[in-house]
Protein backbone atom coordinates (compact mmCIF):
# COMPACT_ATOMS: atom_id res chain seq x y z
CA UNK A 1 0.00 0.00 0.00
CA UNK A 2 1.26 3.47 -1.12
CA UNK A 3 0.15 6.05 1.70
CA UNK A 4 -0.28 9.86 0.50
CA UNK A 5 -0.95 12.32 3.02
CA UNK A 6 -2.23 16.14 1.89
CA UNK A 7 -3.31 19.41 4.34
CA UNK A 8 -6.74 19.95 1.91
CA UNK A 9 -8.73 18.67 -0.40
CA UNK A 10 -8.16 21.73 -2.59
CA UNK A 11 -4.31 20.25 -3.30
CA UNK A 12 -5.66 16.96 -4.59
CA UNK A 13 -8.73 18.43 -6.44
CA UNK A 14 -7.03 17.68 -9.87
CA UNK A 15 -6.11 14.97 -9.21
CA UNK A 16 -9.62 13.61 -8.11
CA UNK A 17 -11.34 14.44 -10.81
CA UNK A 18 -8.97 11.91 -12.88
CA UNK A 19 -9.45 9.13 -10.43
CA UNK A 20 -12.79 7.86 -11.69
CA UNK A 21 -12.65 4.65 -9.02
CA UNK A 22 -11.83 5.92 -5.89
CA UNK A 23 -13.91 4.85 -2.76
CA UNK A 24 -14.11 6.55 0.52
CA UNK A 25 -11.38 5.90 3.01
CA UNK A 26 -13.54 4.30 5.75
CA UNK A 27 -11.30 4.52 8.74
CA UNK A 28 -12.32 6.22 11.64
CA UNK A 29 -11.41 9.96 12.48
CA UNK A 30 -9.66 10.25 9.03
CA UNK A 31 -10.52 12.21 6.21
CA UNK A 32 -10.10 11.42 2.72
CA UNK A 33 -10.31 8.18 -0.22
CA UNK A 34 -8.71 5.39 -1.67
CA UNK A 35 -7.95 3.99 -4.84
CA UNK A 36 -6.73 0.08 -6.42
CA UNK A 37 -4.06 0.12 -9.21
CA UNK A 38 -2.52 -2.41 -11.06
CA UNK A 39 0.38 -2.36 -9.10
CA UNK A 40 -0.75 -1.66 -5.11
CA UNK A 41 -3.85 -0.06 -3.06
CA UNK A 42 -3.71 4.15 -1.97
CA UNK A 43 -4.85 5.67 0.72
CA UNK A 44 -5.24 9.35 0.45
CA UNK A 45 -5.40 10.73 4.07
CA UNK A 46 -5.82 14.56 4.59
CA UNK A 47 -3.97 15.80 7.65
CA UNK A 48 -5.03 19.78 7.64
CA UNK A 49 -2.78 22.49 7.94
CA UNK A 50 -0.01 22.67 10.29
CA UNK A 51 2.74 20.18 11.79
CA UNK A 52 1.05 19.67 15.04
CA UNK A 53 -2.35 18.90 13.21
CA UNK A 54 0.24 16.90 10.28
CA UNK A 55 2.07 14.77 13.15
CA UNK A 56 -1.09 13.23 15.00
CA UNK A 57 -2.96 12.60 11.86
CA UNK A 58 0.19 10.89 10.36
CA UNK A 59 0.64 9.12 13.10
CA UNK A 60 -2.98 7.60 13.05
CA UNK A 61 -3.04 6.64 9.71
CA UNK A 62 0.00 4.68 10.19
CA UNK A 63 -1.57 3.08 13.04
CA UNK A 64 -4.58 1.86 10.92
CA UNK A 65 -2.96 0.63 7.93
CA UNK A 66 -0.02 -1.19 8.68
CA UNK A 67 0.41 -2.64 5.50
CA UNK A 68 1.85 0.75 4.31
CA UNK A 69 5.11 0.44 2.24
CA UNK A 70 5.80 3.54 0.94
CA UNK A 71 4.61 7.26 2.51
CA UNK A 72 4.36 9.90 0.45
CA UNK A 73 3.46 13.51 1.19
CA UNK A 74 2.37 16.09 -1.06
CA UNK A 75 0.58 19.39 -1.61
CA UNK A 76 1.75 22.68 -2.07
CA UNK A 77 5.09 24.60 -1.29
CA UNK A 78 6.84 28.06 -1.55
CA UNK A 79 9.40 28.59 -3.56
CA UNK A 80 12.47 29.41 -1.49
CA UNK A 81 15.01 29.25 -4.55
CA UNK A 82 15.22 32.22 -7.42
CA UNK A 83 14.84 29.38 -10.03
CA UNK A 84 11.54 27.86 -8.85
CA UNK A 85 8.55 28.93 -10.45
CA UNK A 86 4.45 28.04 -9.66
CA UNK A 87 3.77 24.70 -11.06
CA UNK A 88 7.26 22.88 -10.62
CA UNK A 89 7.70 20.06 -9.22
CA UNK A 90 10.04 19.26 -5.85
CA UNK A 91 11.57 16.42 -4.66
CA UNK A 92 12.94 16.56 -0.85
CA UNK A 93 16.11 14.73 -0.36
CA UNK A 94 16.16 15.94 3.08
CA UNK A 95 12.97 17.52 5.29
CA UNK A 96 13.75 19.78 7.87
CA UNK A 97 11.70 21.42 11.02
CA UNK A 98 12.06 24.55 11.42
CA UNK A 99 12.38 26.10 15.48
CA UNK A 100 9.62 28.05 16.73
CA UNK A 101 10.74 31.32 16.56
CA UNK A 102 13.43 31.15 13.44
CA UNK A 103 13.83 29.10 10.19
CA UNK A 104 16.70 27.43 11.33
CA UNK A 105 16.26 23.51 11.62
CA UNK A 106 16.00 21.89 14.90
CA UNK A 107 15.53 18.55 13.17
CA UNK A 108 16.64 17.60 9.75
CA UNK A 109 15.02 13.88 8.64
CA UNK A 110 17.41 12.64 5.28
CA UNK A 111 15.39 11.01 2.51
CA UNK A 112 16.76 7.41 1.33
CA UNK A 113 18.43 7.66 -1.47
CA UNK A 114 16.84 5.14 -3.50
CA UNK A 115 13.39 6.52 -3.24
CA UNK A 116 14.37 9.81 -4.28
CA UNK A 117 16.11 7.98 -7.02
CA UNK A 118 12.53 6.17 -7.81
CA UNK A 119 10.75 9.46 -7.33
CA UNK A 120 13.05 11.03 -10.08
CA UNK A 121 13.00 8.25 -12.21
CA UNK A 122 8.86 7.85 -12.34
CA UNK A 123 8.40 11.79 -13.28
CA UNK A 124 11.41 11.56 -16.14
CA UNK A 125 9.65 8.53 -17.38
CA UNK A 126 6.33 10.76 -17.48
CA UNK A 127 8.17 12.95 -19.14
CA UNK A 128 7.92 15.55 -15.81
CA UNK A 129 11.04 17.99 -14.76
CA UNK A 130 11.73 18.20 -11.21
CA UNK A 131 13.88 19.88 -9.04
CA UNK A 132 15.56 17.96 -5.75
CA UNK A 133 16.70 19.79 -2.40
CA UNK A 134 16.09 20.35 1.17
CA UNK A 135 12.32 21.08 2.42
CA UNK A 136 11.39 23.16 5.13
CA UNK A 137 8.42 22.57 7.02
CA UNK A 138 7.71 25.88 9.33
CA UNK A 139 5.08 26.78 11.85
CA UNK A 140 3.96 29.40 10.26
CA UNK A 141 3.13 30.92 7.01
CA UNK A 142 6.78 32.91 5.41
CA UNK A 143 4.68 35.67 3.90
CA UNK A 144 7.35 37.61 2.13
CA UNK A 145 10.54 37.78 0.32
CA UNK A 146 12.91 39.18 2.80
CA UNK A 147 11.66 36.12 4.95
CA UNK A 148 11.85 33.35 2.48
CA UNK A 149 15.78 34.35 1.55
CA UNK A 150 16.58 33.78 5.52
CA UNK A 151 14.61 31.11 5.40
CA UNK A 152 17.13 29.98 3.04
CA UNK A 153 20.18 31.10 4.75
CA UNK A 154 19.23 29.41 7.44
CA UNK A 155 18.46 26.13 6.04
CA UNK A 156 19.37 25.54 2.56
CA UNK A 157 16.34 24.33 1.70
CA UNK A 158 14.59 24.93 -1.83
CA UNK A 159 11.11 25.02 -1.06
CA UNK A 160 8.86 25.55 2.26
CA UNK A 161 5.85 24.28 3.76
CA UNK A 162 4.11 23.68 6.70
CA UNK A 163 3.49 19.56 7.45
CA UNK A 164 6.35 17.48 5.60
CA UNK A 165 8.58 17.50 8.41
CA UNK A 166 6.19 15.52 10.67
CA UNK A 167 5.40 12.97 8.26
CA UNK A 168 8.81 12.46 7.73
CA UNK A 169 9.56 11.86 11.59
CA UNK A 170 6.38 9.85 11.57
CA UNK A 171 7.04 7.63 8.59
CA UNK A 172 11.22 7.43 9.78
CA UNK A 173 10.51 6.31 13.65
CA UNK A 174 8.07 3.43 12.41
CA UNK A 175 10.95 1.89 9.39
CA UNK A 176 8.81 2.75 6.56
CA UNK A 177 10.25 4.71 3.31
CA UNK A 178 8.85 7.79 2.20
CA UNK A 179 9.01 10.44 -0.03
CA UNK A 180 7.95 14.34 -0.08
CA UNK A 181 7.14 15.51 -3.57
CA UNK A 182 5.46 18.76 -3.28
CA UNK A 183 4.29 21.46 -6.14
CA UNK A 184 5.12 25.41 -6.36
CA UNK A 185 2.54 27.46 -5.45
CA UNK A 186 4.77 30.84 -5.32
CA UNK A 187 7.97 32.15 -6.60
CA UNK A 188 10.51 33.66 -4.20
CA UNK A 189 10.09 37.45 -4.58
CA UNK A 190 6.16 36.74 -4.17
CA UNK A 191 4.24 38.07 -0.93
CA UNK A 192 2.17 35.65 0.70
CA UNK A 193 -1.35 37.49 1.70
CA UNK A 194 -4.42 36.47 4.00
CA UNK A 195 -3.29 33.43 5.29
CA UNK A 196 -5.20 34.36 8.27
CA UNK A 197 -8.38 33.66 6.11
CA UNK A 198 -8.13 29.78 6.08
CA UNK A 199 -8.78 27.44 8.55
CA UNK A 200 -6.81 24.57 9.64
CA UNK A 201 -8.34 22.70 6.46
CA UNK A 202 -7.61 25.33 3.92
CA UNK A 203 -11.32 26.82 3.93
CA UNK A 204 -11.91 29.77 3.87
CA UNK A 205 -13.15 31.64 6.81
CA UNK A 206 -16.31 34.43 5.81
CA UNK A 207 -15.63 36.41 9.02
CA UNK A 208 -11.75 36.58 9.03
CA UNK A 209 -11.38 36.96 5.23
CA UNK A 210 -14.38 40.26 5.97
CA UNK A 211 -11.79 41.49 7.87
CA UNK A 212 -8.83 40.73 6.12
CA UNK A 213 -10.08 42.30 2.96
CA UNK A 214 -11.39 45.36 4.76
CA UNK A 215 -7.85 46.00 6.08
CA UNK A 216 -6.70 45.58 3.22
CA UNK A 217 -8.79 46.29 0.09
CA UNK A 218 -5.86 46.11 -2.15
CA UNK A 219 -5.39 42.25 -2.05
CA UNK A 220 -8.43 41.89 -4.10
CA UNK A 221 -6.49 42.39 -6.73
CA UNK A 222 -4.09 39.68 -6.34
CA UNK A 223 -6.98 37.08 -6.48
CA UNK A 224 -6.58 36.01 -10.03
CA UNK A 225 -2.78 35.50 -9.33
CA UNK A 226 -3.11 33.20 -6.55
CA UNK A 227 -6.02 31.56 -8.04
CA UNK A 228 -3.60 31.08 -11.17
CA UNK A 229 -0.74 30.23 -9.56
CA UNK A 230 -3.00 27.13 -7.00
CA UNK A 231 -4.14 25.75 -10.90
CA UNK A 232 -0.60 25.51 -12.21
CA UNK A 233 0.38 23.82 -8.60
CA UNK A 234 -2.32 21.34 -8.36
CA UNK A 235 -2.43 19.95 -12.11
CA UNK A 236 1.33 19.50 -11.95
CA UNK A 237 0.11 17.64 -8.91
CA UNK A 238 -2.10 15.68 -9.89
CA UNK A 239 0.31 14.95 -12.98
CA UNK A 240 3.37 14.12 -10.59
CA UNK A 241 1.16 11.83 -8.09
CA UNK A 242 -0.81 10.25 -10.56
CA UNK A 243 2.94 9.08 -12.04
CA UNK A 244 3.91 7.65 -9.00
CA UNK A 245 1.21 6.19 -7.73
CA UNK A 246 0.86 4.37 -10.89
CA UNK A 247 4.27 3.25 -11.08
CA UNK A 248 3.74 1.13 -7.65
CA UNK A 249 5.99 1.37 -4.39
CA UNK A 250 9.88 0.90 -5.30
Amino acid sequence: MILIFYAFSREVSALKRRLRNRIPLNLKGLSGFRIRTERCEVAFVATGIGLKRASAIARQALSALPDTELVIGTGVAGALSGGLRPGDIVIADRVMKAREDTPHPEHVVPVDAATVEHCERTLHAAGLESSTGGILSSPRVIANAAGKRAAKQDSGAIAVDMESAAIAIEAASRGIPFAIVRTVIDSLEDEIFGAEMADEQGRVKPLAAASYLVRNPGAVLKLPWMIRNLALATRALADAIEALIYAGPP
